[in-house]
């Protein structure tokens, strides 16, 4: 389903990754009119809490992995947010 991460920070970029034995998986991001392939290596970064996206069932075994930045990660490093 089409979501958006609120937990991440709208300043800082996800990064997705998708890796298996799949075909035609699209990633959507609706609110931006967009369409992308979303094939086995592929790698997406955009703002996750701002940008709503979602990938469609697709047939096959798929594995993602999404990087994304939190505010407690900030705090426990002490080092400030960009604060753009």
């Amino acid at each position: 389903p089409h979501h958006r991460d609120h937990m991440s920070i709208a300043e800082c970029f996800d990064i997705l990754t998708t890796v298996g034995n799949y075909s035609n998986a699209r990633m959507t991001m609706p609110n931006l009119q967009l369409e992308f392939k979303y094939n086995s290596g592929c790698m997406i970064a955009f703002s996750g809490r701002i940008v709503r996206h979602g990938v469609y069932d697709v047939e096959g075994d798929r594995i993602a992995w999404a990087w994304y930045m939190r505010d407690a990660v900030h705090i426990y490093a002490g080092v400030p947010s960009c604060g753009w």
